[in-house]
């Protein structure tokens, strides 16, 4: 990147120079929490402590920092947002028509901290924070359904997949989709579709499937130009089928830490590969059905006339009144008009893939602290 400077600037007049300000400010994937899942070392064979970048990417944008007229800019662009109660992060800078909110708790974080998993989450917080500041919400995929990056990997780097092909979730339990006729308590899924289906128009739900990080230089990430202009925006997603910018980051990684992090590399080839291509498309499948099927609790406990007499006629086979039902037994029928209509409101998902850089040098052992990685990400 140039360095050259341009001593006019301040003559410039005042609506110039603050359209410059403004091209300078990120657009950026604002979290409330961290990402320590995606960056364990266990699901992806890569660690990182993620603490680094997601403090980074809460602070207020370079600019804020220049001159009391680019400070103004950013404080017209932006606030400060208090973040998830338990959290290490304690606030965040967000610019509400730039950025996008993003949520990477889930609910197995409660096994982890030895909490009850029949507490409440923070998904409502979390949408309300969303649609309080009218921003586009952002998830991980396990809040909905999860997602088994490992039988990607197994065939990415030549091992055998057939002992992983079958998923399973982090209990040990079949990873099919399940849900319950009548309405339980804690169901995040559940919380999220009551959220985003309220207003009875589609909204677009960001999803991050996995995460990769880049640990270069800033100066490095700096000069590609992918993490914001002036480098302040260390965390992206990049659309799965978005293989341009994919390869963006991979020429980015294999010029500064190809021989350093072999596992990012792992990461990179799977991203592009047919089989990652089926198991998204496989996750998809199950998480809109996940979703509907909440959708149709609700719609069954308020009555609503379009489910007609019999609720379970919008299923096949039609689904008796039971405890549990999952996808294995029952799909929805495409021809109910109940289902034509929530396919209409339903969330639509936007998948994604988390990229970041982080100047820890993770990779180095010694860089991560103490006991780092939790053997639930899985």
């Amino acid at each position: 990147m140039s360095t050259v400077s341009f001593p006019y600037f301040s003559q410039l007049p005042l609506e110039l120079r603050r359209m410059i300000w403004m091209q300078c400010l990120p657009h950026r994937i604002a979290e409330e929490d961290t990402p320590d899942c995606f960056f364990s070392g266990y699901r992806s064979n890569q660690a990182c402590d993620a603490r680094h970048t997601t403090r980074q990417n809460a602070q207020p944008p370079t600019i804020a920092f220049v001159n009391s007229e680019s400070r103004q800019v950013v404080l017209e662009q932006g606030r400060i947002l208090e973040s998830v109660e338990g959290n290490d992060l304690k606030w965040l800078w967000v610019q509400p028509r730039r950025d996008i909110l993003h949520l990477n708790w889930t609910r197995m974080l409660y096994a982890i901290q030895g909490v009850d998993d029949d507490a409440t989450g923070p998904t409502v917080e979390f949408l309300l924070h969303a649609t309080d500041l009218g921003m586009r919400p952002s998830v991980v995929a396990e809040l909905i359904h999860p997602f088994n990056l490992k039988a990607v990997l197994y065939d990415a780097d030549g091992s055998d997949a057939s002992d992983s092909a079958e998923p399973f979730d982090y209990y040990g339990n079949p990873n099919i989709p399940e849900a319950t006729y009548h309405y339980k308590k804690p169901d995040d899924v559940r919380d999220i579709v009551d959220m985003l289906t309220w207003g009875k128009s589609q909204i677009t739900l960001h999803v991050a499937l996995a995460g990769v990080s880049l640990h270069i230089t800033r100066e490095a990430a700096l000069s590609s130009g992918l993490f914001g202009l002036l480098g302040d925006a260390p965390v992206q997603m990049v659309d799965v089928d978005d293989e341009a910018r994919l390869r963006g980051f991979q020429a980015l990684f294999r010029e500064h830490a190809l021989e350093k992090e072999p596992a990012a590399q792992v990461l990179f080839e799977s991203f592009t590969s047919p089989r990652f291509k089926t198991a998204v498309e496989e996750w998809k499948r199950k998480a809109e059905w996940s979703i509907l099927a909440r959708m149709w609790q609700s719609a069954r406990e308020e009555e609503l006339d379009v489910l007609g007499t019999n609720p379970g006629s919008a299923w096949l086979p039609q689904l008796p009144e039971q405890k549990y039902f999952t996808m294995s037994q029952y799909l929805l029928d495409e021809a109910n008009p109940w289902v034509k209509q929530a396919r209409q409101i339903a969330p639509k998902l936007r998948l994604q893939i988390m990229v970041q850089y982080c100047t820890n040098e993770c990779y180095i052992k010694e860089r991560l602290p103490k006991g780092f990685g939790w053997p639930f990400c899985k």
